[in-house]
């Protein structure tokens, strides 16, 4: 007797691709970390062809706080321009959490609707979404909404750092999808 093709509901597809989500924000996050750590050497350890000052701080600030977190300044924003209230650097942190890994799970469940009907290869796939993710994201969409203000000073390195990053993303999106996907 023939085996037949088994297949997903949209439910199930979209569980795998917010789980997905879920690791290729982790793994963003941690080379978030890594570069902020390799990027933060004192100034005594850089040569003159590495980032400027600013563009560490810049960095710094995406991971340390220093300035707003980009998740922080969308909570921020949104509960005083939507809800009228201001938020204590608690709820604010707290908030900014849940936005940053809603965010990635909501990106996982999409892109799980879409990977899992066409069946792309999973890393070509990948490095699309992570540069679509970074384009409605912290590119240009989110400031553009003025729900986020990219620092004034982010240099050309930065950004590539952060589209990197946003590559990483969906590239580990993409291959934990693949994986957690029956056989075509």
């Amino acid at each position: 007797m023939p085996r037949r093709p088994v297949t997903e509901s949209p439910f199930q597809q979209t569980l795998k691709g917010v789980a997905a989500g879920l690791v290729g924000t982790l793994v963003m996050t941690t080379g978030l970390q890594a570069a902020s750590r390799l990027l933060g050497g004192s100034p005594a350890q850089r040569d003159d062809d590495s980032l400027d000052e600013a563009e560490l701080d810049d960095l710094r600030a995406i991971d340390t706080g220093r300035q707003l977190p980009p998740q922080e300044q969308v909570a921020e924003r949104l509960a005083s321009r939507v809800f009228n209230r201001e938020l204590s650097q608690e709820s604010r942190q707290r908030i900014g959490l849940w936005i940053y890994w809603l965010y990635g799970a909501g990106w996982g469940a999409l892109s799980a609707q879409i990977q899992l009907r066409l069946r792309p290869p999973a890393v070509p796939y990948g490095i699309i979404t992570g540069i679509v993710v970074w384009l409605i994201g912290p590119g240009r969409i989110v400031p553009a909404l003025r729900l986020y203000e990219r620092p004034a000073r982010a240099a050309m390195g930065l950004r590539v750092v952060a589209i990197g990053l946003h590559i990483l993303y969906g590239v580990t999106t993409a291959l934990t999808l693949d994986r957690l996907s029956p056989p075509r």
